[in-house]
């Protein structure tokens, strides 16, 4: 089994907690909530501005681009179904297909990290030698910036095809050429371009249904993973092939890739990470209500470092480009019962097989154990969840996915998500990086739909899984193994067209670095206020 057997009793611990709070709670199933965010993607995308079009067509997916996705599914109730049907028949109207939303904000920022300051010391030893050291430290700054963004939408039904589509772009330009607050760095990655699109087809026909997805986004922040302001574009995709045999069995195909390159930095000089999954399942209805199927997968996840690549510390940076793999194939017999319209049950229990490459000494290979659990329950309208967990293919460890959606009245909404994901680190070789994350967001609008107030909180930890025997593999040390965040917004709508927008932004922040410097980061806090026009 894989090596961290602390990690694992840790995750243990984690899973049965977030059970018996669900329990407490009487958690509830949304497919619009299963797709769970992460403090990782939150702190990455804090300074880009525009919509992020690439997360609208994420609701029912239970994680983006394969992970449980291909095994749980989605949990949404047949209640909820019901519900989202009478909605959508009950506005039926013919707008037009397009819809563009261009919008300019005009504002203000300060940060207790806006200015980056390094210094250089030359120091002679007693032999003659001189050495070169230098130090980085941050300082209070603000500038004056503009936002100018823009987002393309196109939604269209024609027969038995749907089709969606989405493009968005956003710059922030700040004024003060020295300023580099929000965790976006400085020289290219300071004005940070940010953009975003989807598309989403169907085709439904009497025996069959072809669904595809396709999301991609590109922009620049601080990478959590590893510990750099770096630019990442990621491409992902899936697509489902069901198709009806006869009154009680079909046949389901799945497959998923996802693509990760992160550049800009020491740590991630041209570095990718992949995946890659496909599924194929007879299933048999023997009730409305029990639904089996027989999983046969297969998939591959891959690491690409560049030359040059470092984690900082006591590692060096990598003479030549790196290339890890791991492989798998499994079976899973699985089970879906929907107990009442409001509760629906999904399981899985069967066998992988985990081989790899490019790793010497590889550990954790061989045959193991794949399952996978569902939970799903809507009790009322304004309160939904869903709760899935299991391991698959390559995982070294479970995988877990929670939302919770409570809406108590007509303006307030409450979201707790939480999850714990795990793939190739972006930053150090043969080493898986497992993430655990909780995030809860709070809105609430205030004084007749004029204010709207948001709130937000998360907690990220980060451990890495060796896949190596050999006890050189780079230290992880330096790279961050926890981070918070915290925000609040305070908007006002002026007009349609005009509002005020207040930010205050609080994270863990980003080490100091060089002679003298502990390595501990220090908390960062951002205000900013922006007067957003919608052209």
């Amino acid at each position: 089994m894989p090596s961290g057997n602390g990690k694992r009793s840790d995750f243990t611990k984690f899973l049965l907690g977030g059970l018996f709070f669900g329990v407490l709670l009487g958690i509830a199933v949304s497919a619009h909530a299963q797709w769970v965010p992460t403090v990782q993607q939150n702190q990455f995308r804090s300074q880009w501005v525009g919509e992020q079009v690439d997360q609208l067509a994420l609701g029912s997916s239970v994680s983006p681009f394969g992970g449980l996705q291909s095994l749980v599914g989605s949990l949404q109730t047949p209640d909820e179904v019901q519900r989202e049907v009478d909605a959508s028949l009950a506005a039926v109207k013919s707008p037009s297909p397009f819809s563009f939303k261009p919008s300019l904000g005009v504002g203000w920022e300060i940060d207790n990290q806006g200015s980056l300051t390094t210094n250089t010391t030359v120091q002679t030893s007693t032999s003659g030698t001189k050495s070169t050291n230098s130090a980085s430290s941050y300082g209070t700054a603000n500038s004056i910036f503009l936002a100018p963004a823009g987002a393309f939408l196109f939604d269209r039904d024609q027969g038995p095809w749907n089709l969606s589509f989405g493009y968005s772009a956003g710059y922030k330009y700040f004024l003060n050429q020295n300023f580099t607050g929000g965790g976006d760095g400085s020289g290219s990655q300071r004005n940070p371009l940010s953009q975003t699109a989807f598309i989403k087809t169907m085709l439904a026909m009497s025996r069959y249904v072809i669904t595809a997805m396709l999301n991609a986004s590109e922009g620049t922040g601080y990478d959590i993973a590893s510990g750099s302001n770096n630019k990442q574009t990621t491409v992902g995709g899936t697509t489902d092939f069901k198709y009806t045999l006869g009154q009680y069995s079909a046949l389901n195909t799945t497959a998923g890739y996802s693509l990760q390159n992160s550049s800009q930095s020491k740590n991630t000089p041209n570095n990718n990470t992949t995946s890659l999954f496909g599924n194929f399942a007879p299933e048999y209805d023997f009730s409305d209500k029990t639904h089996v199927s027989l999983n046969f997968g297969a998939g591959r996840t891959s690491q690409s470092l560049g030359a040059g690549t470092t984690a900082g510390g006591t590692n060096a940076p990598l003479t030549s480009s790196q290339i890890s793999a791991r492989n798998s194939a499994q079976i899973l017999p699985n089970v879906k019962y929907d107990f009442t319209g409001k509760l629906t049950l999904n399981a899985s229990l069967g066998a992988r097989y985990v081989t790899s490459t490019g790793i010497t000494n590889s550990t954790d290979n061989g045959l193991f154990p794949a399952w996978s659990v569902g939970v799903g329950y809507t009790p009322t309208e304004k309160t939904s969840a869903t709760l899935s967990a299991g391991i698959q293919g390559a995982d070294v460890t479970p995988g877990l996915n929670f939302m919770l959606n409570w809406n108590p009245r007509e303006k307030t909404q409450f979201s707790l998500g939480v999850s714990q994901t795990q793939n190739f680190a972006n930053s150090v070789s043969s080493q898986y990086l497992v993430s655990r994350n909780i995030i809860g967001t709070m809105t609430q609008i205030l004084r007749k739909d004029v204010l709207n107030l948001n709130l937000s909180a998360g907690y990220t930890s980060q451990s890495y899984v060796n896949l190596s025997a050999n006890t050189s593999s780079q230290n992880t040390s330096h790279l961050p193994s926890n981070f918070y965040i915290a925000q609040a917004s305070l908007i006002w709508k002026i007009r349609d067209s005009i509002n005020l927008s207040n930010t205050l932004y609080y994270n863990t922040g980003q080490s100091q670095s060089g002679s003298g410097s502990s390595g501990s980061p220090a908390a960062q806090a951002w205000y900013s206020i922006t007067l957003n026009f919608a052209l």
